[in-house]
């Protein structure tokens, strides 16, 4: 994998975004990626008996997958990891980026007793645990018997096993039936053995279905946060979220749902190396925070954002000097449809499978009335997009329901219905793959385009 790894740092570098930190290699003998998918074939549920050494293939992709990035899976500690502090290949990160192809491994020769601890954004029960492990380096290095331990205590004590079993070689969606329903928040991936390798102990992905509690808004995070590529100042007004970082004049625009922040961000240049897509997740005391960060082309997250609160002030940058002001949000929405004619709107939320917008939205609407009363002139299309999970028919019809609600709340706002358009997209103009739940999210949005 070296060639591989020279090549991928290279590209990295050409491409003018210099965020993603350099990769260390501690040993020669690194693992190497085949690259390839490999595709598990549906196989029928086993019997109860066999539940605790076989797994079933039986397809889950329609169910959320409550133990990823996107539904906010947080890392807090791992035993051992082949690339500590970076997002991709072979972190602890690798576990719950919902991409086969991207795992973890752990340090030289730690092949035995490794152990990984996540936070969960919301009191979870599992049903059900997923393991992907097709596409591993080394051969013999796939983990072999592997536990999950759920705690509602604290990422230290209070676990209890909910599932204990032996995973298949080299083989994707193995998917084993929970042995005891269990309410936690923190999770623990335990890994006691692999297939034979004296080097490497490697899992690709870990996925977790069921149910959980639903979360709180998060709370006001505004702020400044320290971290290794300067001062992030963010600014949280309602489920809006403005923002910049000192590096390279980058400036962060989203929203929040949840206890979760979609995002872009974008540097000093152009094109898709200095822009991208970015989800924010902050710890239970909202005192740090993980950003996790991709290219405007990219299918996965590419580096890593990490930040400790240092001042509830938000303060100014350089490039953005009105930041701290009252309405930051609204100006740099009304900023962006000035230049562009176009905006994407993060901060509407809506009820699950729903046309009802939640209150917690109403400041970013009351955003947009006040952009559309200072440009009385402006004729506003309102546009609903969605993800894909439910059909095509479904997501036009909710698309339009939800496009109509955001005029409807608009017009009682004051702004003359001749002013707007609804328009339902649904799943037709995807921004993002839909085979992740952070891509799933960022195609849940709004858009308002000028006439």
């Amino acid at each position: 994998m070296n060639k591989i790894l020279i090549l991928t740092v290279i590209l990295f570098f050409s491409l003018g975004c210099n965020m993603l930190s350099n990769l260390t290699s501690e040993s020669t003998d690194e693992p190497t990626s085949t690259e390839t998918e490999t595709t598990q074939t549906e196989t029928p549920q086993t019997s109860s008996t066999e539940a605790e050494n076989e797994a079933s293939t039986q397809n889950v992709s329609n169910e959320k997958d409550l133990l990823s990035i996107g539904a906010g899976a947080y890392l807090i500690k791992v035993s051992s990891e082949y690339t500590p502090d970076e997002v991709g290949r072979w972190s602890a990160f690798g576990l719950i980026d919902e991409s086969k192809k991207i795992g973890w491994a752990g340090k030289s020769k730690n092949v035995t007793d490794q152990s990984i601890v996540f936070e969960l954004p919301a009191k979870t029960t599992f049903k059900k645990i997923g393991f992907d492990t097709a596409n591993v380096d080394t051969e013999g290095s796939a983990a072999k018997e592997v536990s999950v331990e759920i705690s509602d205590t604290s990422p230290d004590s209070g676990f209890e096993t909910i599932l204990s079993t032996t995973l298949k070689d080299k083989t994707d969606g193995q998917n084993f039936p929970v042995e005891k329903e269990v309410a936690g928040r923190y999770v623990k991936i335990n890994a006691k053995n692999n297939f034979g390798a004296e080097e490497w102990l490697e899992i690709m992905e870990v996925r977790g279905y069921g149910e959980q509690e639903t979360m709180k808004p998060l709370e006001d995070v505004s702020g400044t946060y320290k971290s290794r590529y300067g001062n992030f100042r963010i600014k949280q007004e309602g489920t809006s979220i403005v923002g910049c970082y000192e590096y390279q004049s980058g400036l962060l625009n989203g929203g929040i749902d949840g206890k979760i922040m979609t995002l872009t961000w974008k540097e000093e240049g152009e094109g898709d190396s200095n822009r991208g897509p970015a989800v924010f997740l902050f710890d239970k005391e909202a005192k740090k925070f993980l950003g996790l960060w991709g290219y405007a082309n990219g299918d996965y997250y590419s580096g890593k954002w990490d930040g400790e609160k240092i001042s509830d002030e938000v303060g100014n940058c350089e490039h953005f000097k009105n930041l701290s002001e009252e309405n930051a949000a609204g100006s740099q929405l009304e900023e962006e449809l000035k230049k562009d004619g176009r905006a994407t709107v993060y901060g509407i939320n809506f009820d699950f499978n729903s046309d009802k917008i939640k209150d917690e939205s109403k400041t970013t609407l009351d955003q947009i009335v006040g952009i559309l009363k200072e440009n009385s002139d402006w004729k506003m299309t309102v546009e609903g997009h969605t993800d894909n999970v439910g059909g095509e028919t479904f997501n036009q019809t909710l698309s339009e329901k939800r496009a109509n609600a955001v005029k409807k709340y608009l017009v009682d706002a004051g702004i003359d219905e001749s002013r707007l358009t609804a328009k339902g997209l649904g799943m037709s103009k995807p921004i993002a793959k839909n085979d992740t739940e952070a891509g799933r999210a960022r195609n849940r949005r709004v858009e308002l385009v000028k006439q």
